[in-house]
């Protein structure tokens, strides 16, 4: 399989989120940008893509070298060089390991990757 590596202006919302890591009940990750012009960019960009698919935020505030814009379980923070996204976590972990370990169900989806990976173990 081949990497697709992104540079820190190029990334999305959605890069970098892992369904199995919650931590403080929310899936969040830190982006750090080169400068500080550069952070508030690519903040302002990561608020259009979100209001793309949430809507206007019903939290959109500047307080000094603060930003935040939030919506019901979800916000894209900024200071200086860092850029904050939290996600409130779904918590569909109940289901969800019962579902995938109760049988030998996804064995045959793993054996197709290993397969077109190359790898016969």
């Amino acid at each position: 399989m081949r990497m697709n590596i992104k540079g820190q202006r190029d990334v999305t919302l959605i890069d970098g989120f892992e369904k199995n890591e919650v931590l403080d009940g929310t899936h969040w990750r830190q982006l750090p940008m080169p400068d500080e012009p550069s952070a508030i960019a690519k903040f302002a960009a990561l608020v259009v893509e979100a209001t793309r698919w949430q809507g206007k935020p019903p939290t959109l505030t500047e307080m000094g070298k603060r930003r935040k814009a939030a919506w019901d379980g979800f916000d894209i923070r900024q200071t200086g060089i860092a850029i904050h996204v939290r996600i409130r976590a779904p918590w569909f972990n109940a289901w969800w390991h019962d579902a995938q370990w109760q049988d030998e169900s996804f064995s045959d989806l793993y054996d197709w990757l290993r397969e077109e990976e190359g790898d016969s173990s």
